[in-house]
């Protein structure tokens, strides 16, 4: 496949894909398959904490609906994230990784269960536990994990293994020198930042500013919802491009109308695009990658550094060849108008429609 009249650099490329690869990007001439004068090319986005849409979750096991759900929204690879509950439902979630037709899936994201119960947020209480490294090795196919470093046995879990999986700090009530030891034992990101953890003060920096100091990796919901422009602005100028990822912390809700749904067996309330339990907490959002793309943007941060957000950031921190219009990277690719509106998604070379 050939993309033609592709911008990049401000000048038209030909962009060569050969079984799934990028090949080779020249001056734009002869024949190609597609043809993207006037619209913008970008890498297809990578939601690295997503729980699912449509009236679906990860918990569900359906992750070939999922991988299309995404597809249809530009994110091209994705991690189903899970939600705190029984150990069988977990291992069930991880046996249904496969390769789909739709969005790619480098592995799961646990969102617990080893987590604060102060912090829990949308999860449920019930199955929040202390880590266990016998237990978490018994799951196959985690790619990440966000765990609360103040629970007793933390730090030996994160230094285990942090060997081999993505180590989040999050749901967590951990002080700076409790963030602070969990980096040094192999911490590498802030889950949902601002979230569920306590906040940056001046005496009392917390994680985040445990997380700035040591520049490790941050997620930020970017729907305008979970956080407002002025602290994403500030984790933009603390963090920059190249450690700040935006996420859509999207769940089962997400994309229905205003009623009643469930997520990790609790009601949800869904009103005018916001997600709630009973008591009003935020249960997650509605948004999908794109979008939070597009609200970066009308927030001020510039268009290359917001979509390298959610591209190559955390293409760098799953450590997968996605993520860049590069020769030698997988042609996951998508293009919008000038407005970001989805025109083409394109995954492994091949158009997705």
């Amino acid at each position: 496949m050939i993309i033609g009249n592709a911008l990049l650099d401000n000048e038209k490329k030909n962009i060569v894909i050969e079984n799934g690869v990028i090949t080779d990007i020249r001056i734009a001439d002869g024949e190609f398959d597609i043809d993207a004068d006037g619209q913008k090319v970008l890498p297809g986005l990578i939601d690295i904490h997503t729980h699912g849409g449509m009236g679906v979750d990860t918990m569900d096991c359906n992750l070939g609906f999922l991988a299309k759900y995404h597809a249809l929204r530009g994110t091209t690879s994705f991690l189903p994230t899970t939600m705190t509950l029984d150990n069988e439902s977990l291992r069930k979630v991880t046996e249904a990784v496969g390769s789909f037709d739709g969005a790619n899936i480098p592995g799961i994201h646990f969102e617990g269960p080893y987590i604060s119960k102060s912090k829990k947020g949308a999860q449920n209480e019930k199955f929040i536990k202390k880590p266990d490294i016998a237990e978490f090795k018994q799951f196959k196919n985690v790619k990440m994990i966000t765990v609360a470093p103040e629970t007793e046995g933390c730090m030996d879990f994160i230094k285990e293994v942090s060997k081999d999986t993505v180590v989040c700090i999050g749901h967590t009530e951990a002080d700076y020198e409790t963030s602070l030891k969990a980096i040094e034992n192999g911490a590498l990101c802030l889950t949902h930042t601002f979230n569920a953890m306590p906040p940056l003060l001046h005496r009392n920096p917390g994680p985040i500013g445990a997380g700035v100091e040591k520049h490790i990796y941050a997620q930020i919901i970017c729907d305008g919802l979970h956080v407002s422009k002025a602290a994403v602005l500030a984790a933009y100028k603390m963090f920059g491009p190249d450690r700040l990822i935006l996420i859509s912390d999207s769940i089962r809700p997400a994309g229905l109308p205003d009623g009643v749904s469930e997520s990790g067996g609790l009601k949800v309330y869904i009103k005018n695009g916001e997600l709630r339990l009973e008591d009003g907490t935020l249960a997650g959002s509605s948004a999908n990658l794109l979008y939070c793309v597009k609200k970066a943007v009308e927030f001020g941060i510039p268009e290359n550094d917001a979509v390298r957000m959610a591209t190559s950031t955390p293409a760098k921190l799953l450590g997968i060849k996605k993520g860049s219009i590069e020769v030698g990277f997988d042609a996951d690719i998508i293009l919008t108008d000038k407005d970001f509106n989805l025109k083409k998604v394109i995954i492994g070379g091949k158009e997705f429609k």
